[in-house]
């Protein structure tokens, strides 16, 4: 036996079961992030319609290129351009009922935007399929109009180039399909090689086979850029509702079952997290802030902001238990000293000082007492991390013996308090001794300094 004794005490799983079902929540965590999505998030829909109609004004623009072309290839590429457009507008309409379908069902939501790109890309995939037929019957009307292979050859080149040129001015074509462009311009190279020396049905072939690869490109871009802005409105989205989330938390109530009757108390999520939820707030602006600025953002990069998104709102949802559990973690030590005190008045003791470690309730609990001859006990319960489904405190105390050095005296006080705790219904480890105390009264006295106790800052151990 020791002057000094440490030991772990824990509540059983059903009395942490019960505790943690006393303390609830008072308002409804669902409709304060609806209603603070429907405040923050009014812009975003806004933003994205602006977004889809400068892809329809590039649209419009196109015809600008088209208009140099020949008569063939105008209207091939009007029909072609039409069905885009209408393409984009059922895109666009699938774009504007996921953002309702994301503030309201909080649901899964990446299945939308796959489904809406599938489409998408089905539609465009028959498009190219019909460009080849087009094309042909494109070159059987030259033929039947007897034009020369040298005009026709001119022709296909000189289409196949404003089709280059168009998407060159027109498509974030380095964006989203890097090089590829670039390497049908080589082909142009070789048909244009043809051209100069008169191998013109090389050249047509050739050209006709660019066309068709930037056709395909083409789509594909438009495919691909309506897929990064569904994601960039997801990802957007996706991280305004955690900002809602980390509102709603920061409004969180409890109501705690208490022998006196129930009493409301501030959830303070923030203050029991030790700053969790500042800190996941601070991340998710810089999120929103780099979404702000989008034009480097890969596609890939977007698919995974959505996916940390979704990650930070459990992580969000998770604060406001794990600052319950803080809380009635502060009320348990408060009420393990209570105990300790109670029966150590009993035996003829005096409390003389007791408070949280920094006076913060999220700290341990110090509690002396003194007895007539003036012996002095310390009793330190800390906040101790472990496995969930409990809750563990750490059991300092220290015996500073002054009138006599009697062991059995020391064992039974230590074993009063122990056993107290364990009427209560508490798991009480194995008290070990701290290693060089044995046979001897604590003489660490600066635990008896509760003024420094009192100024010291709380550290966070967990």
């Amino acid at each position: 036996m020791s002057g000094e004794k440490d030991t772990i005490v824990n509540l059983r799983h059903l009395e942490y079961y019960r505790m943690m079902q006393s303390c609830s929540r008072l308002d409804n965590v669902e409709n304060s992030v609806r209603s603070n999505m429907d405040r923050m998030a009014s812009g975003l829909g806004t933003e994205l319609n602006n977004r889809i109609s400068s892809i329809n004004t590039r649209h419009n623009k196109l015809e600008h290129h088209v208009s140099g072309m020949s008569q063939e290839m105008q209207l091939m590429e009007k029909e072609q351009s039409r069905h885009m457009r209408e393409q984009t507008s059922i895109l666009q309409q699938g774009l504007a009922s996921l953002g309702q379908f994301m503030n309201n069902q909080r649901q899964e939501y990446t299945t939308i935007i796959r489904e809406q790109g599938e489409q998408f890309h089905e539609a465009l995939q028959i498009q190219g399929r019909m460009l080849e037929g087009r094309i042909r019957n494109i070159q059987k009307t030259l033929i039947q109009k007897e034009v020369s292979e040298r005009d026709q050859a001119h022709q296909w080149f000189n289409d196949s180039q404003r089709y280059l040129d168009m998407i060159k001015n027109e498509y974030k074509h380095e964006k989203f399909k890097p090089g590829a462009l670039n390497h049908i311009a080589i082909e142009m190279s070789m048909s244009h090689g043809n051209l100069d020396h008169g191998n013109y049905q090389a050249a047509i072939a050739t050209s006709q086979q660019s066309l068709i690869r930037a056709s395909e490109l083409r789509l594909e871009l438009e495919k691909l850029e309506m897929e990064w802005e569904a994601h960039l409105q997801g990802a957007k989205q996706n991280a305004t509702e955690v900002l809602a989330t980390c509102d709603a938390q920061t409004a969180c109530r409890f109501t705690l079952e208490m022998d006196q009757g129930a009493e409301d108390v501030a959830g303070e999520v923030d203050f029991w997290t030790n700053g969790a939820l500042s800190e996941l707030r601070r991340r998710v602006e810089a999120q929103l802030k780099q979404l702000g600025t989008p034009e480097d953002i890969s596609l890939e990069n977007l698919k995974a902001s959505i996916a940390l998104s979704d990650q930070w709102r459990e992580q969000c949802l998770e604060l406001a238990e794990k600052a319950k559990e803080a809380l009635l973690a502060s009320q348990l030590r408060n009420n393990l000293g209570q105990m300790i005190e109670d029966s150590m008045l009993q035996a003829g003791w005096e409390l003389t000082d007791a408070t949280y470690e920094g006076e913060d309730f999220r700290g341990a609990v110090h509690i002396k007492m003194q007895n007539l001859p003036g012996d002095e006990i310390v009793t330190i319960i800390s906040p101790e991390p472990g496995e969930g489904n409990t809750i563990h405190n750490k059991l300092n105390i220290s015996f500073f013996d002054r009138s006599t050095n009697d062991e059995i005296f020391r064992q039974e006080r230590l074993q009063a308090i122990t056993g107290l705790l364990q009427e209560e219904g508490l798991e009480i480890g194995l008290p070990v001794c701290r290693q060089g105390t044995e046979n001897q009264p604590c003489i660490d006295n600066a635990k008896l300094d509760f003024q420094k106790v009192r100024q010291s800052k709380y550290i966070n151990s967990f």
